[in-house]
């Protein structure tokens, strides 16, 4: 079966983000790990590093340019790391940057890739899960290529399916927009347009929805922070006045966003978006044999039916889809025949 996946390298972090903001990182940090001041890399460093080169052999998904593998060597977190992604341009520069650090690089599909048992004592995502079709069947083979005491880090996007959000969630979005100063209302916010978001990535936030609960199948969750972002993403991200309002300004109005984005999460008045999780690998005894098989059977099933229908998962997405090439052809059709 085909998988999905993406068209090129520019679907990767286009424009100004939330977390671009200092006033954003500080909040991200303190949901991490406590510590306004310290990112989720240095936790791990300060947490579970007693030694400079504690792990020995890791994985790095979807690594893009390099970046993170490059980080971890850096910060003498691993010895020796081996990093793929799908994208050959994004391949060259990471291995242009690779420089003497111990790492192999080498280009994959993430839906087919495989790895021999207990390979790894640690492995990381960063923000590749939400791209992953067949979720299923990697977290069972990172199960089996992570060694028994090893640590799989994820820091990823675990928010509604294809950015899909609830009626309910949109609207309180743009009443509190509504709201805000001038200097910093948000002129772009728009609902994601499914058919557009197929069109320009069709894996993007592809099964985000189910990241933890399939994770779960195959990993123990020791540890699950969530950074929240039902509210203060939506506005902060792609916000051009955000990014280029004077600090004394922007700072006190960014922190008012947050404030209100910790306390509609926790009122469930918004999905938690953002997490940062660290697993370790079940044991898989005979009797969950089955049950994988049955998973493993079912999401097959699903990813066949979704490639008939135009690469939805749900009856509303399907209408959705046909809906709209349905307007788009009539739109064609009148448009061609001005000129006959």
């Amino acid at each position: 079966m085909k998988s999905v996946t993406p068209k090129n390298k520019n679907v990767y972090y286009q424009g100004n983000y939330w977390n671009d903001l200092p006033e954003v990182r500080e909040y991200m940090c303190k949901n991490l790990t406590g510590d306004k001041d310290k990112w989720w890399i240095a936790d791990i460093q300060d947490r579970f590093c007693p030694k400079p080169f504690t792990f020995e052999n890791a994985l790095f998904l979807c690594d893009g340019n390099g970046w993170l593998s490059r980080e971890f060597i850096h910060k003498k977190i691993v010895k020796h790391a081996v990093a793929f992604d799908w994208s050959t341009e994004l391949l060259l520069e990471a291995e242009e940057k690779r420089g003497q650090r111990d790492i192999h690089y080498f280009q994959a599909d993430v839906n087919t890739i495989t790895f021999p048992d207990n390979t790894f004592d640690l492995i990381v995502n960063n923000a590749a899960l939400h791209h992953v079709q067949f979720l299923n069947r990697l977290n069972l083979i990172l199960s089996r290529a992570l060694k028994p005491e090893g640590f799989f880090i994820n820091f990823d996007y675990v928010g509604p399916r294809r950015n899909q959000y609830s009626l309910s969630h949109w609207k309180k979005i743009i009443a509190f927009n509504k709201k805000l100063p001038f200097e910093i209302r948000h002129e772009a916010l728009h609902y994601p347009h499914l058919p557009t978001m197929l069109a320009a990535d069709p894996t993007e936030a592809i099964h985000s929805d189910e990241i933890i609960k399939t994770m779960q199948r195959y990993f123990n969750l020791l540890e699950q922070h969530d950074t929240n972002g039902g509210l203060a993403y939506h506005l902060l991200t792609h916000n051009k006045k955000a990014s280029s309002l004077q600090p004394s300004k922007r700072k006190p109005i960014v922190k008012a966003i947050l404030v209100a984005d910790r306390a509609m999460t926790a009122e469930k008045k918004v999905p938690v978006l953002f997490s940062y999780f660290i697993a370790q690998p079940k044991k898989i005894d005979s009797a969950s044999e089955l049950m994988i098989k049955k998973y493993q059977a079912y999401e097959n099933i699903r990813e066949k039916l979704s490639s008939l229908l135009l690469g939805s998962y749900s009856l509303f997405e399907f209408l959705t889809l046909v809906a709209f090439s349905l307007v788009r052809t009539i739109k064609i059709k009148k448009f061609v025949a001005k000129f006959l």
